[in-house]
Formats: structure tokens, C-alpha cells, sequence
């Protein structure tokens, strides 16, 4: 089977810490199939950090897989021309691609403009297409009527649609996608990179007292991730929980502004933003908490949860999409769930959470036996299924 993966959810040399959950899923479908990928890039992504591949794009494969970065041309604030003009200016590479590689099958991610192009590409080539959807391409980019209109007959004509947690497969269905064609499939952890270690060693090399508590934070700095709200319930920790120190891991439009606002605040050095980490970091980052924090105002699977459960620690999040599924509260728990913006109950559980006896073990097999793996197992048998199917009805 000859695999065509479409999105740009995928990481790049110069994006190194761009969906590392997509290179996991990737890379284990590849070891049971034959899989190229291309990742389209906006043009003005790429003069800012690469002008001299702006013609002929790049080709990668430090990853393990040949993955194609190909310049497409549209106009910068104006998404909704952005699918139209992927099909447009990839027609070319993609014919060539197709002559080169004759996929069977077409497997995209995220629902706008990778989908809508990729799915206009299967139809000209004759294949099917199955397509990811991870969560604000779902949960957010259809409630623009424009989009919608572009985004639900795109998905409605896909053989399959997997949805990473069952939440995001109700708007699925909510969008016309009949249910017998939409498959929930949890992201995974790599159990042996997440792993329960002791807090001694990580804390000692990224500057943290031995003797705190620590919340950490990892993930974009953006409104929907709900990182601002963190950063205020650190004023809401209750009388003389000075002992509480909070590591944000990550880069965003807010980075700078939460800077200020952690001065405002007064928090000094209990309040440490450290920027991007590469992937290979994160392990340390976890090992060093007592609990996890993700903050949401929106969310699909977050994979930051599993990873987090995996090293042992427990999770204080919001009760937003994918995310109850992960974390369940009361005896035998794994973590604490609260309203998203509401920085008085998130410092409030954060508080409790750090105050409660975890049993590490317990955490971690909360996450179950779940591994990529599996993953690529599920991903190749469901791809078989439809080519399957195209066999039968042909």
C-alpha cells in the first residue's frame, strides 16, 4: 500500500517542535506501508525564514520520512481563499508526485485549507481519501459560514474521518459526516520517553528550590489555550502558597505579553517562562512538576495530557472538549477538572491538587497500554479497510 499523507501539521527543520504527535503517527503507519508526505507552506512563512526555497519549495527526510515543503501562493489574512489556492498552486508538484509515487490513498490532517485541498486532489487522482481532525479545525473554523461551506462537503465526501477524542466526533456528525464513517482514535504517549522519574535531577539543572511545588505548563502561548488564565490563578492560590512556583514551556503571540504580566504581578521568579523546548526536552520539563496544567478554552485530544499521566504527574485542566475523556476526577483519579477562564477555580484546584497524595503508578496506568504503535497499527488497517471497500464497489 502506497500511502500520500497531506497536511502541514508535521514538523520541519526549521519548525522542530511543529505537531510532534503527527511525526509519532507517521512514523509508525510508515513502518507498515510504503508513505511519502507533503506539507504545503504559505509563501510568507517562507520568506521570512527560507526566501531562497520560495520557488522550489523543500525536500526533507531527517524526520525518516521523504517529506515534500511546497510553496503555495495565496494572501495573507484572508483564510478563506487559502484551500482554493493549495489546489492551485500545487497542482503541478502533485501530478508530478503522482507520476513519481502512485499513491493508493490519500491521508490527510486538519479539516482547513489541508483537507478541502486534499481532497480535491484525491478526486482528480482517483483515490480515496481519510482524513485527522485534531480540534479548532473543527471546533472553531466552522463557525465561519464561508469556511463551513468549503470545510462539511469536503469531510461528508471523505471514506473516513478520525476524530481524536469522542467530542470531536459529535461535531462530526453535526457537520453531516454519517457516523458509521467517523472513527474515534485517541492519540498515544511513548511510554518509555514519559516515564516516572524523580524531580531531584531535572529541577537541579533548570534552576528550581528542591523543596517547591511546581505547576507546569507546555504548549502554545495563544487566548485558546487558555495560558493567560494560568498565569492569574497564581494570584489566586489562597494565603501563603509562596512555596508555589509555575514553568511555562513554549512560544506564542502571548509570550511577551504574560512576561509583563507575571512582573505585574509580582511574582518574580515563581513565575518562570522558559520559551520554546525542543520535543527531546519535555520529559525534563515533566519530571520536574508536581502537577500539570492545561488551561484550555478549547482542546481535541491533547496529547500533553497522556504525556503527563505517562511521567506520573497528576492534571489540572478545563472541562472542555476531548479533555474529560483524559482526566477523571474522584477516588482513583487522575486529576481535577474546572471551568475554562475562571482563574479562581483554577487556582483553587491547582492548590487541592498540589496539596493530595497521588500515587504515581496509578497515573501512569491511567493512560493505559495505548503506544504509537498501536496507533500505526489502527491507521494502517483502517486505510486497508477503505481501499478495501474501493475494490469491492469497483
Amino acid at each position: 500500500m502506497k500511502v500520500l499523507v497531506f497536511t502541514h501539521h508535521y514538523p520541519s527543520i526549521r519548525l522542530p517542535t511543529m505537531a510532534p504527535y503527527s511525526y509519532h503517527t507517521y512514523r509508525a503507519l510508515a513502518r507498515r506501508c510504503e508513505l511519502r508526505l507533503v506539507a504545503p507552506t504559505p509563501w510568507w512563512t517562507r520568506a521570512r525564514a527560507a526566501p531562497r526555497e520560495l520557488l522550489g519549495g523543500a525536500r526533507e527526510s531527517h524526520t525518516g520520512i521523504d517529506a515534500l515543503f511546497p510553496t503555495y501562493w495565496s494572501i495573507p489574512g484572508l483564510p478563506r481563499l487559502h484551500a482554493r489556492a493549495i489546489h492551485a498552486s500545487l497542482r503541478g508538484a502533485m501530478a508530478g508526485l503522482r507520476r513519481e509515487f502512485p499513491y493508493d490513498v490519500i491521508l490527510a490532517a486538519w479539516a482547513y485549507p489541508d483537507t478541502v485541498a486534499a481532497e480535491a486532489f484525491a478526486r482528480e487522482a482517483g483515490v480515496p481519501i481519510v482524513t485527522t481532525v485534531l480540534g479548532s479545525d473543527i471546533n472553531e473554523q466552522p463557525r465561519d459560514a464561508v469556511l463551513r461551506a468549503q470545510i462539511a462537503p469536503a469531510l461528508q465526501r471523505c471514506a473516513r474521518v478520525v476524530a481524536v477524542s469522542g467530542a470531536l466526533g459529535e461535531r462530526l456528525v453535526e457537520l453531516g459526516v454519517p457516523r458509521e464513517r467517523v472513527v474515534v482514535q485517541l492519540n498515544a504517549v511513548d511510554g518509555a520517553r514519559f516515564s516516572i522519574r524523580d524531580r531531584a535531577a531535572p529541577r537541579q539543572r533548570l534552576g528550581l528550590p528542591a523543596d517547591a511545588k511546581v505547576v507546569l505548563y507546555a504548549g502554545y502561548h495563544v487566548p485558546e489555550k487558555g495560558v493567560d488564565v494560568l498565569v492569574e490563578a497564581m494570584a489566586h492560590l489562597g494565603p501563603g502558597r509562596r512555596d508555589v512556583h509555575l514553568m511555562m514551556v513554549g512560544g506564542g503571540e502571548l509570550l511577551e505579553p504574560l512576561r509583563e504580566r507575571v512582573r505585574a504581578l509580582g511574582l518574580g521568579d515563581r513565575a518562570r517562562l522558559f520559551g520554546w523546548a525542543l520535543p527531546a526536552e519535555i520529559p525534563d520539563y515533566m519530571a520536574a512538576c508536581d502537577v500539570f496544567c492545561l488551561p484550555s478554552r478549547r482542546e481535541g485530544c491533547p496529547n500533553v495530557v497522556l504525556e503527563a499521566l505517562a511521567s506520573g504527574r497528576p492534571v489540572v485542566a478545563t472541562r472542555v472538549g476531548g479533555v474529560p475523556e483524559l482526566v477523571r476526577e474522584g477516588q482513583g483519579g487522575n486529576g481535577i477538572l474546572v471551568p475554562a477562564g475562571d482563574p479562581g477555580a483554577l487556582g483553587s484546584a491547582l492548590s487541592r491538587a498540589l496539596d493530595m497524595a497521588w500515587d504515581p503508578e496509578a497515573l501512569r496506568g491511567s493512560v493505559g497500554a495505548l503506544s504509537w504503535d498501536v496507533v500505526g497499527d489502527r491507521y494502517h488497517a483502517l486505510l486497508e479497510e477503505v481501499l478495501g471497500e474501493r475494490r469491492g464497489a469497483g
